[in-house]
């Protein structure tokens, strides 16, 4: 009888344990989802812009464009970055360099979307 005490003890105590990592590790979770989220949605906003800025190009495209890059810039990778600002940088140049960033773009917006959605 005297093994019983300690052991409803240990019980709780494991359980507060368990209540302790389970809390972390759902509070991680949910900062990857967030993070997944924020990269998505600047993704998905500089296609958008990008597209509205080809079909009717214009100042108000042009400055809405630049603000969706800066947000792939806060909450995308970097090579996702580097490949617009290389089809920016080559804008006025013969489309087949453009093009060879925007395919590296969508290559590597897909790379970032597929490993943190895993």
């Amino acid at each position: 009888m005297d093994w019983i005490l300690p052991l409803i003890g240990g019980l709780g105590l494991g359980a507060v344990i368990k209540s302790i990592i389970d809390f972390f590790l759902n509070k991680n979770t949910a900062r990857q989802k967030i993070r997944y989220t924020e990269m998505r949605d600047a993704y998905l906003g500089l296609l958008d812009a990008l597209h509205k800025a080809a079909i009717e190009p214009s100042d108000k495209a042009s400055k809405d464009f630049a603000l969706w890059h800066i947000r792939v810039q806060l909450f995308g990778s970097e090579n996702v970055s580097n490949a617009v600002q290389g089809m920016i940088d080559t804008n006025s140049s013969p489309k087949d360099e453009r093009d060879q960033f925007y395919k590296k773009m969508i290559l590597e917006m897909t790379k970032d979307l597929q490993s943190k959605s895993a």
